[in-house]
């Protein structure tokens, strides 16, 4: 029981004491140089221990409780770091795919350097690896683990052995040809630029050679009108230079479309009929009847134009 539970029982017992120390034999209580005999009192039980807790406050009063203990930011860290834990995600699942081996790494390694508190010796932060590993490389973090392979005691380590196992080698060659034969084609600016510089960071090639690739798999147009700049700007700049002109282009594009096809529709002829040809009169010169022909019609009592008999 504390200190502070304590002190009403201390006093509550001081008070009984109190009491029974002005007790004589036979019931006599001890009022100065008098003694009074209670057995012949009517005074309250109650209110007598009433009033010798009220004098035992007043001799003896409750102790102040101490002050709570400081507990400094350090100590807190160290006792339960978990509560002053990052709330950086953890990355996805590992299986052991080459392609996602260096992102997986990455996002371990932020982690780790985010919550540093979290993960004090090297071992912690092996561990933590292998917790985030599944299917096959989980296999294999758990056989190198159980027989405390050099690789598990140190972090680089065991980032270097995981890299040898599971990563691509630095000097494949799938990169260098994926590059070269990188083309804008269908994709937008941004599109072909993020996949450039996705691969470039992966070749080694110098910047030079990345330039000159990266201006032969630009659309022919952009090319065309960027063909100054190449080998005076420098690679990045040229990228982003590619960037801000097609991407002008395109818009300079779209809006004479939206105005071309905004012409037709006004400039289309309305679906009006042709007009019917005029009736013309007979041409009579057209048709001239020899005086024969103009006779025996006469004679026959025929049209002299459409040679159907009179009435």
């Amino acid at each position: 029981m504390s200190q502070t539970h304590q002190a009403p029982t201390r006093i509550y017992h001081s008070a009984l004491s109190h009491q029974n120390s002005g007790r004589g034999i036979g019931g006599s209580v001890k009022t100065g140089p008098n003694i009074v005999d209670t057995s012949m009192s009517h005074s309250d039980p109650f209110q007598d221990l009433v009033a010798a807790l009220r004098q035992a406050l007043t001799t003896h009063p409750a102790p102040t409780p101490a002050p709570p203990a400081i507990i400094s930011a350090n100590t807190a860290t160290t006792s339960s770091p978990l509560l002053y834990a990052s709330p950086m995600a953890k990355p996805a699942p590992y299986s052991g795919s080459a392609e996602d081996c260096n992102s997986f790494l990455l996002q371990c390694s932020l982690v780790l350097e985010m919550q540093p508190h979290v993960f004090p010796t090297e071992r912690f932060k092996v561990a933590f690896v292998i917790t985030q590993l599944s299917g096959k490389a989980l296999l294999w973090a758990e056989s190198i683990w159980s027989q405390n392979h050099p690789a598990v005691q140190s972090y680089s380590s065991f980032v270097d052995h995981f890299k040898e196992v599971f990563g691509k080698p630095s000097w494949d060659s799938s990169i260098g040809e994926e590059l070269y034969n990188l083309k804008q084609g269908k994709m937008s600016i941004n599109e072909y630029a993020l996949q450039f510089r996705t691969l470039a960071a992966k070749s080694g090639w110098n910047k030079q050679t990345l330039l000159t690739s990266y201006c032969q798999g630009l659309d022919p147009q952009v090319r065309l009108h960027l063909a100054a700049y190449k080998d005076s700007i420098g690679l990045e700049r040229f990228i982003q230079l590619s960037i801000r002109f097609a991407t002008r282009m395109q818009s300079c594009l779209e809006e004479h479309q939206g105005h071309a096809q905004l012409t037709t529709i006004l400039c289309r002829p309305g679906s009006v009929s042709p007009p019917e040809p005029a009736h013309e009169p007979m041409q009579l010169e057209s048709s001239r009847l020899t005086p024969a022909e103009r006779q025996r019609r006469l004679t026959q009592n025929l049209c002299l134009y459409c040679v159907l008999r009179g009435m």
